[in-house]
């Protein structure tokens, strides 16, 4: 039997295999419950055993039941650290060591702690089981890892925490279940990550937080389920809190599940932002589901694809370097917020060979809020009779939508889409009015369309003309002056009462009597109403470079 140091006392069997082997670098394989002391196992990592000549040293174990605490605090660890599918009856404890890579692949661990480590290597957490709980149940802030963090199928019941944890390259935590409901359940706030966070098809019961963290490639939480969000505090109803994230390529939140809000205020993302097909939960329908305020998104935000969100999408103030992609939005989706926003291409719509075969207006939710969003095109092009469908849905009203989709149709060169646009502008103000004004916005949209369609008057007017002449043609007036011998003409004597700065001397000449009195009283105001309405639409048209009346 082979002797430790004295303060280890008399080594078991199933140690004095372990102690053998170790400067062999040999794995040793425990059946079930056979056991070793976790100060056994640290001896051996802080080089109680010299390694054999020629070969790599290390702690290599399966399957063996470590008991005690497992205390490598501030140590210097020079072999490896491979202990896969072993059951540790008390914590782990690496805080402010130094070490070469570790391997706890499909072990059970009751508490974590790493805080300050250094990991020369790769750290190691596949299929790793955490059940102690509580606050404290992985510690890992201020860690340093130089090259993977790999935590797949880890199930942790308690808080990780990362906070300022520096991951090399990737930080893996695929098909994690993390469980801490109604509180914090991973922190990884200030966290930088030198190439990839793959958190995907993961189950979290609790707040996911990230505020801070950097990543200097892709971001993803594809398939993702959040729940039981922290029901009262700082982060009451919260699923992601991501506030100043950044992203050095896409994130991606496809088919992501959430319960609460996700708040990625101020986050930079360095390719697209995608939400394709995901759901989520505000706590109250008037509260918002996806926060996105002052995002800047350099490739595209994508929203469509059967997103769906009980709540308010609010992109406040969002710059979206490529297309703001809604097609395929759930219509029962809550109001969406686009207040101040800007963004390249708005797509909302599909086509096939050229051709418009679905989507625009229905690809919005039914709520709307555009004041102060801008863009440069939509994709597809539709005409304006849709994009007014698409203003409708706005509550209240505000001028810049409508102004700034004007102008847009105006630089395309399609200017009766313009006026129209603005026309249902004028509409939708008018609707405020009271009533006696609201019966001459009647008059005005009939007669000018509201200013932008001076022509309409014009043609008004002509028709006004031409029916008081044939009126007049049967309803002659008497002559005040019969001894004159003046002749009448129906078309002058209709001109001189209905044309304001017209005068033929008919009316001084005749005077009609009964009804045609009466229409003779009319035409002289009507007159000046078309007549001034087609002055302010030509001056109008003009000011907006419409190039005349027609």
């Amino acid at each position: 039997m082979t002797d430790g140091p004295d303060w280890l006392g008399t080594l078991t069997d199933a140690e004095e295999r372990l102690w053998v082997a170790f400067g062999h670098g040999r794995q040793v394989e425990y059946w079930y419950g056979e056991e070793v002391r976790a100060e056994l196992v640290a001896a051996l990592a802080l080089g109680a055993v010299a390694g054999t000549p020629g070969r790599i040293a290390g702690v290599r174990i399966r399957g063996a039941r470590v008991v005690g605490e497992l205390d490598l605090r501030h140590g210097t660890i020079d072999v490896p650290l491979t202990m896969l599918n072993c059951t540790f009856t008390d914590s782990v404890r690496l805080e402010e060591s130094i070490t070469k890579s570790i391997d706890l692949t499909g072990s059970h661990l009751t508490r974590l702690s790493a805080t300050g480590a250094q990991i020369r290597g790769s750290f190691k957490l596949n299929r790793v089981e955490i059940t102690d709980g509580g606050e404290d149940a992985a510690l890992l802030e201020l860690l340093t890892v130089e090259t993977d963090l790999r935590c797949t199928r880890l199930r942790c019941s308690g808080r990780i925490t990362l906070i300022n944890t520096r991951v090399g390259s990737a930080l893996v935590l695929n098909a994690a279940e993390l469980r801490y409901p109604g509180d914090v359940a991973i922190n990884l706030g200030g966290m930088t990550v030198g190439s990839s966070l793959y958190f995907s098809n993961a189950t979290v019961e609790g707040h996911l937080r990230m505020p801070g963290l950097s990543v200097g490639g892709l971001l993803t939480l594809t398939g993702c389920t959040l729940s039981h969000p922290p029901t009262d505090g700082h982060f009451a109803h919260q699923s992601i809190t991501g506030d100043s994230i950044t992203t050095g390529g896409d994130a991606l939140f496809d088919e992501l599940t959430a319960a609460g809000q996700i708040d990625l205020t101020g986050a930079k993302f360095g390719g697209r932002l995608s939400f394709k097909g995901a759901a989520l939960t505000a706590p109250v329908p008037e509260w918002a589901a996806l926060v996105a305020n002052a995002v800047t998104v350099a490739r595209g935000l994508y929203i469509g694809d059967g997103f769906r969100a009980d709540g308010i999408v609010r992109l406040t103030g969002i710059q979206i370097g490529g297309h703001l992609d809604l097609f395929g939005m759930a219509p029962d989706s809550g109001r969406l917020q686009l207040y101040y926003a800007k963004a390249a291409t708005v797509r909302d719509g599909r086509t096939k060979h050229g051709r418009y075969v679905s989507g625009g207006v229905e690809s919005w939710p039914r709520d709307v809020a555009l004041d102060g969003f801008t863009y440069e095109a939509f994709d597809p092009y539709l005409d304006a009779g849709e994009r007014v469908k698409l203003l409708r849905r706005q509550p209240g009203y505000t001028a810049q939508p409508y102004e700034f989709m004007a102008a847009y149709y105006r630089a395309l060169g399609h200017e009766e889409a313009a006026r129209q646009i603005l026309i249902e502008k004028e509409r939708v103000r008018h609707q405020g009015f009271h009533r006696l004004s609201r019966l001459g916005s009647v008059i005005s949209s009939t007669a000018l369309g509201y200013g932008y369609l001076p022509r309409r008057a014009a043609i008004i007017a002509l028709a006004v003309q031409g029916a008081a002449s044939l009126f007049y043609g049967y309803e002659v007036p008497t002559a005040i002056h019969p001894g004159d011998h003046v002749t009448f003409y129906p078309v002058l004597y209709a001109a001189d009462l209905f044309i304001p700065i017209v005068h033929f001397g008919q009316t001084d000449a005749f005077q009609s009597h009964g009804f045609a009195a009466f229409v003779a009283f009319l035409l002289p105001y009507l007159g000046w109403a078309l007549g001034l309405a087609i002055v302010a639409g030509a001056s109008r048209t003009l000011s907006k470079g419409a190039g005349g009346i027609v």
